[in-house]
Formats: structure tokens, sequence, C-alpha cells
């Protein structure tokens, strides 16, 4: 029972470490669009029509990122919901 208890760690930090180190080259190799506002600009007087489509390019062109991001979310609720649902040891 030990081992194979050994094994699901050993499994686990390794895609653990692989979801880290793609993360990590994902980050690091993807330029961080700046925005370049001055101090007048940052309160616009009319509402910006372009906000929606600015949004909706960013998603689709850090797609990736985007994709990584949604799974540790789903990769967090499902140990969260493990964890809630586990037996209790008496």
């Amino acid at each position: 029972m030990s081992e194979n208890n050994g094994a699901v760690k050993v499994a686990s930090l390794f895609v653990t470490g692989l979801l880290f180190l793609s993360l990590l080259y994902v980050v690091s190799t993807t330029p961080f669009p700046h925005a370049f506002y001055r101090s007048r600009e940052l309160l616009p007087i009319e509402p910006a029509d372009t906000l929606g489509g600015e949004m909706s390019n960013f998603l689709w062109n850090f797609r990736g990122l985007d994709l990584i991001m949604q799974t540790l979310i789903l990769f967090a609720t499902a140990i969260s919901c493990l964890a809630l649902l586990r037996e209790e040891k008496h």
C-alpha cells in the first residue's frame, strides 16, 4: 500500500513540475502587452468603443496562456472537490 502511495506522490510531483515549467516557459517567451497611457488618457471623457475588441484580441492572441490558466483552475477545483469528499480515517 505504501509503494502505491509513493508512486502516486512521485507522479503528482512530476505532473506539477511539468505544469509549472510549461507555465514558466509560456510566460517567459510571450511578450506582455504594455499599455502606453498618458495621464490625461487614463480617464476618458467619452466611453471607449474599442474595449471589447481589444479584450477579444488579447484573448485570441494569447490563447495558450488562457488555456493554461483554465487548466490550472480545473485542477485546483478537482483537488478541492476530492479533498472535501475524502473519507476520514479513525
